[in-house]
């Protein structure tokens, strides 16, 4: 008889020491300045670098004229604080070559739960799953268990996420077990930028089984008259790979008749284990964590990797895959972050004011080129790109 099976996922947030709720962004706006009209020019320059703000962090705001109402006074902008910016300030001014352009600190906190989506897809790399306790696989030899579970979560993945691709299925354990075993959260962070960094993935998976346990009753006479129950306890770890931070962890726990004759070495790779009690259950709980996996990333913007820079070009580690085309423009990001007066970790990015344009796109990278005749200062391998914010065709140009 099949015995109730349970799944409790537990979102934890900010378990690591780095925490990512509120995000401090520099970034630079532009408008052309018509008949004279610095102070249309200047709205629509600080609306211009929200855009750009708010698309870096997936933040949900119907329009950027909801949360501007365009009041400079001492180069503090005003802004009515709904949706997820906290606090914008005018950090510089000035005019140039007929325009206007603004430089704005803008501190921004998701608090919301829907969000804008984003065209491109992000890599994520899954790592076999671990045994907390290697003898639990010793009844019915399912060494393969993690490795095999892990890219059935794969599967799963690609079919249900058209916000992720599977860029990596490790074939080697990554360590989890020993960090966890010595209660260092912190080094499962360095485990998943160490993954992410070789895979050029923005996520990472890491996964143990905590329990594989069998259950058997007591038998008369030496011969067991029912089948024994075994139990599964899988923990999932979603990391930022750009960050070390661990945006969830997740458990799902359960228990099934294990059907298979007790002495046999059961090959989890067969469609007859996935068939069974077990399997159909360790499947459904599978499918369950892909779905938790894309509603976490589902409000976190796409960012990409300058791996190759001169002058005038990036070269980036997104590509065709991710959904990147010819003709795309991207911001690059300079991040950074420090710890402000009450101890709290901050992130900061500074977006560059220069915007380059996709010329070259291969499978799992691209080139794109500055527009015009300057050249790239300040910018360095391993910076972020970003989708660029597309212009209001609405508004002042």
């Amino acid at each position: 008889m099949n015995m109730l099976r349970t799944l409790v996922i537990a979102i934890i947030v900010g378990l690591m020491t780095l925490s990512i709720d509120a995000r401090i962004i520099e970034v630079e706006g532009s408008a052309r300045i018509v008949n004279g009209d610095t102070q249309a020019a200047r709205n629509q320059a600080i609306k211009s670098a929200l855009q750009q703000a708010l698309l870096m962090t997936g933040s949900s705001i119907t329009s950027v004229q909801s949360i501007v109402n365009g009041v400079v006074n001492n180069n503090q902008t005003q802004v009515s604080a709904t949706g997820n910016v906290e606090r914008v300030d005018v950090l510089r001014e000035e005019m140039r070559d007929g325009r206007l352009f603004v430089l704005i600190q803008a501190e921004i906190w998701q608090r919301e739960q829907s969000c804008r989506g984003s065209h491109y897809k992000a890599g994520v790399t899954i790592a076999p799953f671990e045994f907390s306790n290697r003898e639990h696989a010793a009844y019915g030899q399912i060494w393969n268990l993690g490795d095999i579970s892990a890219q059935h979560l794969a599967r799963d993945i690609a079919s249900q996420s058209d916000q992720l691709f599977v860029n990596h299925t490790l074939r080697r354990n990554a360590g989890l077990q020993a960090a966890l075993d010595n209660l260092n959260l912190a080094e499962v962070g360095r485990i998943g930028r160490q993954i992410g960094y070789a895979n050029d993935s923005q996520f990472v998976i890491l996964g143990i089984f905590d329990d594989l346990s069998v259950t058997e009753k007591s038998a008369f006479l030496g011969v067991f008259d029912q089948q024994p129950t075994r139990h599964f306890a899988l923990t999932l770890y979603l990391i930022d790979a750009m960050s070390g931070d661990l945006i969830t962890r997740a458990r799902v726990e359960g228990a099934e008749p294990w059907t298979f004759p007790r002495n046999a070495q059961v090959d989890v790779a067969t469609t007859q284990f996935w068939d069974a009690p077990f399997g159909v259950a360790l499947a459904s709980s599978l499918e369950e964590l892909a779905s938790g996996v894309q509603m976490q990333v589902q409000c976190r913007p796409v960012r990409g990797r300058v791996v190759w820079h001169d002058r005038q070009q990036v070269q980036v580690n997104l590509g065709s895959s991710h959904g990147v085309k010819i003709g795309d423009q991207l911001n690059v990001v300079h991040p950074s972050n420090y710890v402000d007066d009450q101890g709290h970790f901050r992130q900061r990015w500074q977006v560059s004011r220069f915007t380059v344009t996709v010329e070259q796109v291969q499978a799992d990278s691209a080139v794109a080129s500055i527009n015009g005749p300057d050249v790239l200062t300040n910018v360095q391998v391993n910076d972020w790109v970003v989708p660029a914010a597309k212009p209001d065709n609405g508004n002042v140009q």
